[in-house]
């Protein structure tokens, strides 16, 4: 009989079920309470689960991970999500804030880094540490562990190396892409306190604004993804142009400077 067959017919206790997704039984029960787990068939008296609970499980972790909320979750694996949705509206207006940016950081231990790289462990490890993705931790007496500032950009990375994206390069670019947000940031800010306004009127503290704090990270994340995201797609139609002139500048760069004649003096 074949493998996939055989996982296809396995089953699980609610104990077995817990401890091969390494979450509690109780969570199990809520997850089918809300509607994020379809409930057991029956043997008898006991619960039987299958295959498809336990992927289920994972991918509910894996989203949770990525900030989602439960009612996001279960609308996207049910395929009821609303496209016109709002990013904020999507994440919950907690995923922009201070606590989201705390955790966006974590350590993974070598299993869970295996588990997230697939194929790609461990060859593509040396690319992530060197291109600052991430950061070895081997502390005394304990396993070693891998520890990723940035678990958003991780992801973005792996996702661009699937198609072919150097993780040097797209180390690069998000380099520049702090730097230049955070250079546009600061221009916002030089904007709100110079600018007269019903708020601030000019003579804006930075007490006043870390009281809106998280106001002005909503309205960020909202027009910055939306911004990015347009013009990546006229920077790409614009491919053959932006490839001509990143010749040219290459061609002035590496040609050596003419030689100017001088007249003899009179």
């Amino acid at each position: 009989m074949k493998a996939t067959t055989l996982s296809a017919m396995a089953e699980y206790s609610l104990g077995d079920l817990a401890n091969a997704a390494n979450v509690p039984t109780r969570t199990i029960r809520y997850y089918q309470a809300v509607g994020l787990l379809p409930r057991p068939r029956r043997r008898g008296k006991q619960a039987a689960y299958t295959e498809e609970h336990l992927q289920r499980l994972k991918a509910i972790a894996r989203l949770q991970e990525q900030g989602l909320r439960l009612e996001i979750i279960r609308n996207m694996l049910d395929g009821q999500l609303e496209a016109s949705r709002t990013v904020v509206e999507l994440l919950g207006p907690g995923m922009t804030g201070s606590a989201w940016l705390e955790t966006s950081a974590r350590t993974f231990t070598e299993g869970e880094l295996a588990e997230l790289l697939g194929d790609d462990y461990p060859e593509l490890v040396s690319d992530l540490v060197k291109a600052g993705y991430l950061e070895i931790r081997a502390d005394k007496g304990r396993p070693r562990a891998w520890y990723a500032p940035n678990v958003p950009q991780l992801r973005g990375a792996l996702e661009l190396a699937k198609f072919g994206t150097d993780v040097a390069l797209s180390g690069r670019a998000a380099d520049l892409l702090r730097k230049r947000l955070r250079r546009l940031a600061e221009e916002f800010v030089e904007m709100w306190i110079s600018e007269a306004g019903n708020l601030y009127a000019g003579e804006a503290t930075r007490e006043e604004f870390e009281l809106n704090l998280e106001l002005f990270r909503t309205v960020a994340w909202q027009s910055a993804a939306y911004v990015m995201a347009q013009e990546m797609e006229q920077a790409i139609a614009k491919t053959d142009a932006i490839s001509e002139r990143s010749k040219r500048r290459r061609s002035t760069i590496s040609s050596p400077a003419k030689s100017t004649k001088h007249r003899p003096a009179d």
